[in-house]
């Protein structure tokens, strides 16, 4: 496991700077948005500005768009610094996990895990019996999807709170880098409210116009790399284990007890010999 914290939880990465990406989307309309009438982009339910002057030309929209340019870099880059802090959290979490591993370990090569593997090669009976029981011990002994996806939405939370400050701060220094123009012209600048409200505006329409689910891309990303690395070590572990087991649950119902007996007796033995060759549950244990 803590191969997949250093190398496939940084994979995320593009997930989360998706958020900083926004900023770019938009410096794209931001010239647009900022300059026109206040009154015309508020949500209905906020009070409406006083009158606002006329259309700002064309000229001081491209100022404004050019002095804001090295500000929103300075954001995006900020925001991409931000990632490797809030990950960390997320590193801590699966090192606690790993803490647990042993017992889990212990839990799949063991006689319990082993009887349900031959249990759901029975004929006419269920076939998800091992898979429940792995489940149900990785979430005893490790840790459950519900505290995974905690763990995923508090690092989204925090986040998103440093992105949040990071965009005050940036919408600060756009705000001084323009306070020299005509007074009046540039309504959206009047007050820090009014230019909080324009920006989260054009976010928004970013985010519509990329289509963007970051919540979503990033927790179901993370739960494929947690969830396909651990099947995968359970399944090389348990291989020849299952095909010795299979072979013995597969018998005819009149040499059901014998082919069960030797497949179990035969797996023991190819037990003893791969523990002492190579430890199956303790490297199990160490992923």
């Amino acid at each position: 496991m803590s191969k997949i914290r250093l190398s496939q939880i940084r994979s995320l990465r593009p997930y989360v700077s998706r958020y900083a990406l926004l900023l770019w989307a938009t410096a794209i309309g931001a010239a647009a948005i900022l300059c026109a009438p206040v009154h015309s982009r508020l949500p209905e339910n906020m009070p409406a500005p006083p009158p606002a002057p006329v259309p700002v030309s064309p000229e001081v929209c491209k100022t404004v768009a050019e002095r804001a340019q090295p500000h929103l870099d300075w954001a995006d880059a900020e925001s991409q610094h931000a990632i490797d802090e809030h990950l960390g959290t997320l590193t801590l979490f699966f090192d606690t996990a790993k803490t647990q591993t042993p017992r889990f370990a212990r839990d799949v090569m063991g006689w319990r895990s082993k009887w349900r593997l031959v249990s759901d090669k029975l004929p006419f009976t269920r076939d998800d019996r091992h898979h429940a029981y792995l489940r149900e011990r990785f979430g005893a002994r490790v840790f459950t999807p519900h505290q995974l996806l905690q763990a995923v939405e508090s690092v989204l939370t925090s986040y998103l709170t440093s992105v949040q400050s990071i965009e005050g701060m940036m919408l600060v220094r756009i705000r001084a880098d323009v306070a020299d123009l005509p007074p009046g012209s540039l309504p959206q600048f009047a007050t820090p409210e009014t230019l909080e409200q324009a920006f989260a505006l054009a976010l928004q329409q970013a985010a519509r116009q990329t289509e963007v689910d970051l919540r979503a891309d990033l927790i179901r990303e993370l739960v494929s790399i947690v969830t396909g690395e651990v099947l995968t070590m359970v399944a090389v572990r348990l291989g020849v284990s299952a095909g010795i087991l299979a072979t013995g649950a597969s018998s005819s119902w009149s040499t059901f007890g014998v082919g069960l007996v030797v497949g179990v007796a035969v797996d023991w033995v190819i037990q003893k010999v791969w523990t002492w060759w190579d430890d199956p549950a303790a490297d199990l244990a160490g992923m």
